[in-house]
């Protein structure tokens, strides 16, 4: 499809592709009218097409929708590309058709009711008359009675959309607009009264005012609770909570005037108990209704009856919901256990024990706030007596509120049983019954600090012991209950439970004995997982690991979810125990061993293997200095030979190295590596690499251009790097010869981050400073002449992001070897060259790289390089000032603003007040239709006092709201966004 063409053949082409779009079926031709349908909409011709299809009595449902659609489009984002004076004309316009379409289609209207309130986003206040648009909308209603619902709702939108990002208008306007709503709420209020009153028994009239109440009542803060409760919507809320049909508005103003009355405080909680007193009573009068339909749902569930509760599930939502809100805003109030708050208290036990888990978990936010309460100290608490006291009133609260938190136990901790079917499960039923027990962990560890650790144990494994008693005299059980005992138990591990010496002994011992049920046996390994600490602080912890240890051993090989959790849990067990399974070294050998030849009876993925290799090499780590070199061996040696035999392989395959297959290699090498990585002696793992570096060597030179099995190979000397620390320096000459071979060969990436570990073990050794310096020449040469563009590191982000991840950690731990050194320079303009690169890592390595080139000459090491830097930075002073101008202003995402502004506070410390002088020309280029005068004036203004802040943090703070404020303003269309860059940098930013 074309292009939209001249303005009479492109109304026949747009009612042409509308129809195209909604009445086939074919894919290519639907995105191609979407695609046509697009640029329409960023045409200068659409607002006519588009008014005047809307006027048009023969246009169809989908040509309205689309037009009004593309109204509040072009209003909401290019309302600056309409002529001078024309607003008049276009709000008459959008009033005319909201007159036409004040019935329906809903759609229609309410795409124009946004394109109004956009409007008056874009426009001052004195343009719609005196008192603004919420004057001219009393006018209109005055005058269009029969217009009442669709005016209301044009009311109710232009306040929701205060906030919304889609306006595109300037911060300082967004922010008048927000103040001049405030300031006429009181009148909004009053009007909506108005408006009631005068369509008393209209439905859609009441319903739209109490729409428009509820929106407003979030701009009217300063209102007094006895203002408000004598406003006409309020008891008509009230009263519409009985009504079916003005119920689901009611319920949405009753809990913002819940919000309302807890909006300012605790002080404001005080002035507004008359409007609490007045809502609580009434919603509680819904507690029998609720109560009724629950007693019926419980028994569907229960299979005791086939009759439907008077309530449907969305009003028992609802009234949940209600209960919820004024749980939540009052919790202060209940937790102070009053007869009343009690009663509400009893409310959501009621609520919570609803079988529809949607429901229930409407209470959940409540009871942590209320757990919260009960358990946490008041700051002014201050003296003994006050502490004392304090102390008593705390424990008589705990008192009242422990056998509802004791209930709520039995009314969550049920959710989490597998039920009848799960087998058939899709993959979205799994999802959600997973975050199911995630919710229902999450208020199980609320429960905690009401009853504490020890009484919610005992709680939660009583069902456990009980069938493990009744399974020993013969009966029969359901795993499912078993395994739902375990996972409350397991969800709340932690320190509280440390001393605990009465149910987690018997926990422990009954876990060996458990049916082999792959998710029984799943979640007794998390569990021993979880009460890792716990087992290793026990007095009879080498007595019972061994029992624990052969259950992990049996679910290695239960496939499904069992073995992984296994694989975790003895990683787990094997890091809190080590000391303790040291008399246990063979058997775990011989399960390691097991496992890395590739057991058959094991349902392990490589994954899984890899925690294995973590869990040994734990263990391996405490052994003393001269058993531990013969254990690295024994840990190296079953991978050292099935890497040796893909070598040799490789080597004598008919196609050669390259026709051998990634995945045999990176296996092992996998493994290697996560023995270094976990190992913490240096001298065994130095040693270990040393004779290992022959074969890794040749895995260099059979692998050079697999980035797969490269990413892995470097990935293992890193951590080799980092466990060996100074001891590799007899392999260091090798490898430095190595890296620098292989890097100007074929730029591998990986190669840059295995140099940045070396830079960081020895970059302030004397002794390697020469082969350090050649590294640095070699690497740096290499890859700045391959980043010269913003295109270039566009297309090779990781080479960027390793290239100044590498010249960071040169300028932190051997910058006297880099700053005198033509290398630093490349690497200086290869920063600005990239700076604006869209990759997120590269980015940041970029902007973090700058950061600490301005902050070197701050530290003790790099003040004789000072003038050094000052020399290499002054001359790139105004380029790197307009490059982040343009990247706070568009040519990076808005989240980068922070990162950006710290580099320009950074800057100006290096280069004092030069930065001011650069900044000027600068903001100067920036179109004024994108940026006021007084925006860029506020920029100057905050970068001036920045200088004299106490600290970079203070600087970044002064500075970050007028980069914001700009930063907002040429940001707001597409249009204005890309006539800034093209200012700034000439041209369009790549990957825009």
């Amino acid at each position: 499809m074309a292009a939209p063409e001249a303005a009479g053949d492109t109304t026949a082409t747009l009612l042409r592709v509308l129809e195209a779009l909604y009445q086939t079926t074919d894919r290519s031709t639907r995105r191609e009218a979407s695609k046509w349908l697009e640029a329409f909409q960023q045409s200068m011709e659409a607002w006519q097409i588009s008014d005047r299809l809307l006027h048009d009595e023969s246009s169809s449902m989908e040509v309205r929708y689309f037009c009004a659609q593309t109204l509040r489009t072009k209003v909401q984002r290019d309302f600056e590309e309409l002529p001078p004076g024309s607003t008049a004309s276009l709000r008459a316009s959008l009033l005319e058709l909201l007159a036409k379409f004040r019935n329906g289609p809903a759609a229609v209207r309410t795409q124009l009711c946004l394109a109004i309130a956009a409007l008056a986003a874009h426009t001052a206040a004195g343009e719609w008359g005196e008192g603004g648009v919420v004057y001219w909308l009393r006018q209109q209603l005055a005058a269009q009675p029969e217009s009442a619902p669709a005016l209301l709702e044009l009311l109710t939108v232009v306040v929701q959309e205060v906030g919304a990002h889609k306006l595109a208008v300037r911060p300082e306007r967004r922010r008048q607009f927000s103040a001049e709503l405030v300031a006429c709420a009181p009148d909004v209020l009053a009007l909506l009264a108005a408006c009631h009153a005068a369509h008393p028994a209209d439905p859609a009239t009441t319903e739209a005012a109490l729409h428009a109440f509820t929106a407003w009542l979030r701009f009217s803060n300063g209102l007094s609770a006895a203002t408000l409760m004598a406003h006409r919507l309020v008891p008509v809320a009230l009263e519409g909570l009985q009504s079916a049909d003005m119920f689901e508005p009611s319920v949405e103003a009753v809990c913002e005037l819940i919000r309302f009355s807890v909006s300012g405080g605790p002080a404001a909680l005080a002035a507004n108990m008359p409007l609490v007193q007045l809502l609580v009573p009434r919603i509680m009068a819904l507690l029998p209704r609720f109560s009724a339909a629950l007693k019926v749902v419980q028994a569907q569930q229960q299979g005791q009856t086939d009759a439907e509760p008077d309530e449907d599930e969305d009003t028992m939502k609802a009234m949940a919901r209600l209960f919820a809100e004024i749980g939540e805003a009052y919790v202060d109030l209940i937790a102070s256990g009053s007869p009343e708050s009690m009663m509400i208290a009893e409310a959501l036990v009621q609520v919570t024990s609803h079988p529809d888990f949607d429901i229930a978990s409407t209470t959940f936010n409540f009871w942590h706030a209320l757990g919260s309460h009960l358990t946490t100290r008041p700051r002014h608490e201050e003296n003994v007596a006050s502490d004392a006291a304090a102390h008593a009133e705390r424990e008589r609260r705990l008192a009242l509120f422990k056998p509802i938190f004791e209930l709520l136990v039995s009314l969550v901790s049920f959710r989490v049983r597998y039920p009848p079917g799960h087998e058939s499960w899709r993959s979205d039923e799994k999802a959600d019954f997973k975050q199911t027990r995630y919710a229902v962990a999450d208020v199980l560890t609320d429960v905690l600090y009401v009853l504490g650790g020890e009484r919610l144990l005992q709680l939660l494994a009583q069902p456990l012991f009980q069938i493990a008693e009744g399974a020993a005299r013969g009966q029969e059980y359901d795993w499912r209950a078993l395994e739902a005992s375990l996972y409350c138990i397991r969800a709340i591990a932690g320190s509280h439970l440390l001393r605990e010496q009465t149910i987690l002994p018997q926990l422990m011992a009954l876990l060996p004995m458990l049916p082999p049920q792959p998710h029984l046996l799943y979640t007794a390994s998390l569990t021993i997982a979880a009460y890792c600490d716990w087992i290793a602080a026990a007095p009879n912890a080498p007595s019972m690991l061994p029992p624990l240890l052969t259950l992990l051993t049996n679910a290695l090989g239960a496939g499904e979810d069992a073995a992984p959790a296994a694989a975790l849990a003895l990683k787990h067990i094997c890091d809190a125990s080590r000391q303790h399974l040291l008399p246990s070294i063979d058997p775990l050998l011989q399960l390691y061993n097991r496992v890395m030849v590739s057991d058959a009876a094991l349902a392990l993925q490589p994954e899984d293997e890899l925690q294995i290799v973590e869990a040994l090499s734990v263990v391996v780590s405490v052994l003393p200095p001269d058993q531990c070199p013969k254990a690295v061996s024994a840990l190296l040696q079953p991978l050292t030979a099935t890497l040796q035999q893909v070598v040799t392989a490789a080597a004598q395959a008919p196609g050669g190295p390259a026709a051998m297959p990634a995945a045999q290699y990176v296996v092992p090498i996998d493994r290697i590596a996560n023995i270094f990585r976990y190992v913490s002696q240096n001298q065994p793992l130095a040693d270990a690499f040393q004779q290992l570096w022959p074969l890794f060597r040749a895995v260099f030179a059979q692998k050079p251009t697999d980035m797969r099995v490269m990413e892995r190979l470097c990935r293992a000397c890193k951590y080799a790097i980092r466990g060996g620390q100074t001891a590799m320096a007899p392999v260091l000459a090798p490898l430095l010869q190595e890296l620098q071979v292989q890097y100007e060969q074929h730029q591998q990436p990986c190669l840059l981050y295995v140099a940045s570990e070396i830079i960081k073990v020895f970059g302030s050794d004397a002794n390697c400073a020469a082969y350090l310096q050649q590294l640095i020449a070699v690497l740096f040469a290499r890859t700045t002449a391959s980043l010269q563009s913003l295109d270039d590191f566009t297309l090779k982000p990781d080479v960027a992001d390793d290239c100044f991840l590498l010249a960071s950690r040169c300028m932190r731990y051997c910058g006297h070897l880099f700053v005198p050194t033509p290398a630093f320079l490349a690497v200086l303009d290869s920063a600005l060259a990239g700076l604006l690169v869209q990759h997120r890592e590269a980015c940041k390595s970029v902007l973090s790289f700058l950061k600490d080139v301005f902050d070197f000459p701050l530290s003790e090491r790099g003040r004789p390089f000072r003038a050094t830097i000052e020399a290499a930075v002054l001359p790139r002073g105004p380029t790197l000032c307009r490059l982040l101008l343009a990247a706070a202003t568009g040519g990076l995402p808005e989240s980068r603003n922070d990162e950006v502004v710290e580099l320009l506070v950074a800057l100006q410390v290096c280069c004092g007040g030069n930065v001011l002088q650069w900044l000027q020309p600068i903001l100067d280029a920036i179109p004024a239709a994108a940026a006021s005068h007084a925006e860029k004036m506020a920029l100057l203004q905050a970068v001036a006092a920045a200088a004299n802040a106490s600290t970079p943090r203070d600087a970044t703070n002064h500075t970050l709201p007028a980069v914001e404020d700009l930063s907002g303003s040429c940001r707001r269309s597409k249009r204005v966004l890309d006539a800034v860059q093209q200012a700034l940098l000439g041209g369009k930013v790549a990957g825009r």
